[in-house]
């Protein structure tokens, strides 16, 4: 039985028997459903973002000076300061985990770890 799939230089079509193509095309389902799945769990913010080499950020601030910015000024300083430092840094200033990574000297996952814990430790207070 022929198995064909897709690298980077074109597909490569190899023989094979039934069950070792049967495994490999449950292989490929496998990755292409965990591709949509990151996919959606990573949605891209409306709010600020890059076109044609601008920046461009939505400058309204909903809070303002109000109670609210005083419980996000809270909020902000129970978390540890790797994870307020990432949080920041990703979230409102735009930079990226690689980046920010690179500037701390740690590695991407420590970051994404660091962000994802501040903003379960966030929704305690929103």
């Amino acid at each position: 039985m022929k198995y064909e799939y897709a690298t980077a230089t074109g597909p490569i079509t190899i023989e094979a028997d039934e069950q070792l193509c049967s495994l490999l095309s449950a292989m490929d389902d496998d990755e292409g459903n965990n591709n949509r799945k990151h996919r959606r769990r990573r949605p891209v913010s409306l709010e600020s973002c890059e076109y044609e080499g601008e920046w461009f950020e939505d400058k309204h601030d909903p809070i303002g000076d109000t109670d609210a910015a005083i419980d996000r000024e809270r909020a902000l300083a129970s978390l540890t300061e790797l994870q307020r430092t990432c949080f920041i840094e990703t979230r409102m200033n735009g930079k990226t985990q690689r980046e920010l990574a690179a500037e701390l000297g740690k590695s991407r996952s420590t970051v994404q770890w660091a962000v994802d814990s501040a903003i379960t430790s966030l929704k305690k207070y929103f």
